[in-house]
This record gives structure tokens, sequence and C-alpha cells, in this order.
């Protein structure tokens, strides 16, 4: 065996010496002399407090590592509101029984609560369960009754919609053709003024601009005229209608001016 390899054999050895001695005793607390021997763990608390504030790397207050593994943050009252009721309702939802450390029996309201609920209950919900559920089925009727007539009255505007399209467009087509009537009718008029010009031996642009603008005021005034004889019209049948009116009322009060005479007399 070479040199090299006694070295590399002894400084193995003892290297697992070394492990054995540092993680494993005996009874006796000395080195194991062979395998059959079991090895007896260290229970004793070999992490100190100090050396779990080294191993704490988070930086986190004991409050919030409490929180964070979903226990009490506070193991004593650290503020006023820490011995409220309410305070220990939410300890005892968030954490449990233990982290509470007083009688569950806080967190079920007084006979005073109980009785302010009841009152609160009775006015803000004054129907019972069965009459509730029944409203609620009248409101659900109702509404699919609104919703019937109104799918109803849809169906029957657009039966009838073909119809009204047909209306729209023949009121369309008669605008159209009225508006080309007045087209036609104008350039007949241009030329019956041109043809007069013509046959006077009058004909330039400035006469037949002057015909022009003299016959569309003739079609202004005569436009007015019908406009205003068609007002007299209406105003004319307004007055029959009041007139009519009037003599029916004036009928009425005779006839219950008579009623009252006779039954003075009687």
């Amino acid at each position: 065996m070479s040199l090299i390899k006694l070295i590399f054999s002894a400084s193995l050895r003892s290297r697992f010496q070394i492990i054995s001695v540092r993680y494993y005793s005996s009874k006796s607390k000395e080195i194991l002399d062979s395998a059959e021997e079991v090895p007896v763990f260290s229970k004793e608390n070999v992490f100190s407090e100090a050396s779990e504030i080294i191993r704490n790397k988070s930086r986190l207050t004991p409050a919030h590592r409490n929180i964070l593994r979903g226990q009490n943050p506070y193991d004593e009252s650290m503020a006023w509101y820490h011995n409220t009721v309410k305070y220990k309702k939410r300890i005892l939802g968030r954490y449990g029984m233990e982290a509470l450390k007083v009688p569950a029996g806080l967190a079920w309201p007084t006979p005073e609560e109980v009785e302010d609920r009841k009152e609160y209950e009775r006015i803000a919900y004054p129907l019972s369960i069965q009459e509730q559920l029944q409203k609620i089925k009248e409101e659900k009727k109702k509404k699919e009754e609104a919703l019937m007539a109104r799918q109803m009255e849809i169906a029957k505007k657009m039966a009838g919609m073909k119809q009204l399209i047909n209306q729209v467009q023949a009121k369309i087509a008669d605008k159209e053709m009225k508006e080309l009537e007045a087209k036609e009718r104008k350039k007949r008029k241009i030329e019956e003024v041109r043809q007069q010009l013509i046959a006077q031996g009058m004909m330039n642009n400035a006469n037949l601009t002057d015909a022009l603008s003299q016959m569309e005021k003739e079609e202004k005034k005569r436009k007015k005229e019908m406009k205003k004889q068609k007002m007299l019209e209406r105003q004319k049948k307004m007055v029959e209608i009041v007139r009519k009116k009037l003599q029916d009322d004036n009928i009425d009060s005779e006839a219950w001016n008579e009623n009252v005479v006779d039954s003075k007399k009687e």
C-alpha cells in the first residue's frame, strides 16, 4: 500500500469519528463501539430563545408571526379594546377556543340583546316566511303577466308593421311625386316666360331673370292667399263648433231653471 493511500484512509477514518461524536451519543455519552448498539438522540432543547431570534430571518413581529401561523396575535391584552366582548368574539371566530382563554359563553347574546334583535326583526320584517313567499309569488306572477302583455302587444304591432311600412312608402312616393310635379310646373312656366320674351323680342338674361323673380313673387303671394283662406275656413269651423256648444249649454241651463221653478212650486 502506498503512502498516499494510507494518509487518505486515516483522514477519512478521523472524519467519521468526528461525525459520530457530534451527532450520536450512547447512554454513557461515549463513542459507539459497534454497529449493534442503538444510538439515543438528545431530546433536550438545543436551541435557545436567542438562537430562535437569530433564526428569524423574516423580521416579522411576534404578533405578525402568530397571525401568519393562524394563532392569537397576543398572549395578553395590549390595548383597552382587547378586553371588549366584540374583540373576544372575533378572536373566538378566527383562532378557536384555545386562543380565547376565557369561557366562550361571552359570545352568546344577553337577554336584552336578544329582545332588541327580536324587536328589530319584528319591525324590519313584519311578514312571516310564508307571507313573504306568497308575496314573492304574487310579484313574480305580476311580472310574468306584464311580460306576456308586452309580448302580445309587440306581436300585434309587428303584425301591422307591413301595413305601416306600405303607408310610409306611399307617403314618401306621394311626396316625391308632388315635388316632381312642382319641378315640372316650374320648368313649364320658365319655358312659357322664355317664349313670351322671344315673341316680344326682349329675350336676354336680365329680362329673363326679372320675369322669373316676378313669377316667384306671384307664386308666393298665391300660396300665402291660399294659406290665409284655409285659416279663415278653419276659424269659421271653430266658431260654428263653439256656437253650437253654447246653444246646447243654454238649452241645458233653461231646462235646469225650469226644473228648479217646478220644484219650488211643488
